[in-house]
């Protein structure tokens, strides 16, 4: 069952990742409405063969096109509304197997001046296809 996860992001900036939603809890029932935030890192996530899962990450990070290994899922392109809070991708289970997502993200304070001092983030999920 999918729960209710209020974030608190650290980093630069005082923006928030919205917590307008369910966050994704590794389920012997998967549904094709799981969400990842940036506290589901490390998540193992169970999707139906053309099932779907989407991962929100906040703005406060610049985040590089997600990397898969495995060829169990494919990823969307950023499917997230511009200006919003988040960037989002649509993960869809596309056969039966194993893959992890892992995406980079850089501090946007990095551009600001003066820049900021914050680590890269890097944020991933286990995803099992069945």
């Amino acid at each position: 069952m999918a729960a209710v996860v209020l974030l608190a992001l650290h980093g630069c900036g005082a923006e928030q990742e919205p917590a307008d939603g369910p966050s994704a809890t590794p389920s012997a029932t998967p549904t094709s409405i799981d969400i990842l935030r940036i506290g589901d890192d490390g998540a193992s996530v169970v999707l139906e063969v053309g099932g779907t899962a989407t991962v929100f990450l906040p703005r406060t990070y610049v985040w590089e096109e997600p990397v898969v290994d495995g060829d169990a899922v494919t990823v969307s392109a950023d499917v997230s509304d511009e200006g919003g809070a988040s960037r989002s991708w649509t993960v869809t289970g596309r056969r039966a197997g194993t893959a992890t997502l892992t995406l980079t993200g850089s501090p946007a304070c990095r551009s600001e001046t003066p820049s900021c001092a914050t680590p890269d983030v890097v944020w991933s999920a286990r995803l099992t296809v069945r």
